[in-house]
């Protein structure tokens, strides 16, 4: 994929799962993915006033709807503060690039993937609006915030896969939704210790969290047998995106070491269960 340099820099498991789709689906989902990602960098970075954060969600939306120019991009760059991340600042120099190309996808993959940034950048917004750091209240403000930025991302890479493959039928919306959601879940319990280093409460109670897992866990399984095995790739990408989390899921409470050979023979092995319909 010709965004794959950079998807290995801001995420390891995405980058490891998608070259399992075929073109053009793959570098689409590539190319949502690194929108998706400048988008988080705008609700992660450290501004030091609300107001400038909110302009560059507003920022961000305004480039969804017409391209921007290189000097309006270079604006909303260097409205960021210093102290991001040095894979966080190569992303924002590539946003030129990254909209040019979106902005000239065919219609339906356009309306499609800025529908769904678009969406994920209100919600950001609307919670970034909250007093600093977040704190989440209860486990339904939990699964709220994982509706907005990723439960619609299930939906997206539902819509996307019909698009790019003409079918008529796919997973009920409701199990993508619980995929997206699922994965998002997982990963805010994985970071846990490091949100509350930084004064973020995304974890209000992990016992109910947790608890909520088992129900996305079976919509995310349920989306992965619904998926038709005449297009393995996809179904190997789902099972992929599903076994990572579920081996972070049993490694939560264990010291932060690599499991790399682990979880390389287990990935080695999921393409024969994800595509045994038996």
């Amino acid at each position: 994929s010709r965004y794959q340099h950079r998807l290995a820099e801001v995420s390891r498991s995405f980058a490891l799962c998608i070259p399992q789709l075929a073109p053009p689906f793959r570098d689409q989902l590539a190319l949502a993915y690194l929108l998706m990602r400048v988008l988080d960098t705008v609700e992660d970075a450290p501004f030091t006033d609300k107001p400038t954060q909110q302009r560059q969600f507003e920022r961000w939306r305004a480039f969804l709807r017409a391209m921007p120019s290189e000097a309006e991009v270079a604006a909303f760059a260097a409205a960021f503060p210093p102290n991001i991340t040095d894979g966080e600042r190569a992303l924002i120099g590539d946003t030129h690039a990254l909209l040019a190309d979106a902005h000239g996808l065919e219609a339906p993959v356009r309306r499609t993937m800025f529908a769904a940034v678009d969406r994920m950048a209100k919600g950001m917004a609307a919670y970034m609006r909250r007093p600093t750091p977040l704190r989440l209240a209860d486990a339904e403000d939990v699964t709220r915030y994982c509706c907005f930025v990723a439960g619609l991302v299930g939906e997206m890479l539902t819509q996307l896969w019909l698009i790019a493959h003409r079918r008529q039928r796919a997973p009920e919306m409701k199990l993508a939704y619980h995929f997206g959601v699922f994965l998002q879940k997982v990963n805010i319990l994985k970071d846990q210790r490091e949100d509350e280093a930084q004064g973020r409460l995304l974890v209000p109670d992990r016992c109910a969290l947790l608890a909520s897992l088992r129900v996305h866990a079976d919509g995310a399984l349920a989306y992965l047998q619904a998926l038709s095995p005449e297009d393995p790739g996809y179904r190997v990408f789902c099972a992929w995106s599903l076994m990572l989390a579920a081996t972070t899921i049993a490694a939560l409470d264990q010291p932060r070491v690599s499991h790399r050979a682990e979880t390389a023979e287990l990935l080695a092995r999921t393409p024969a269960i994800a595509l045994d319909t038996a």
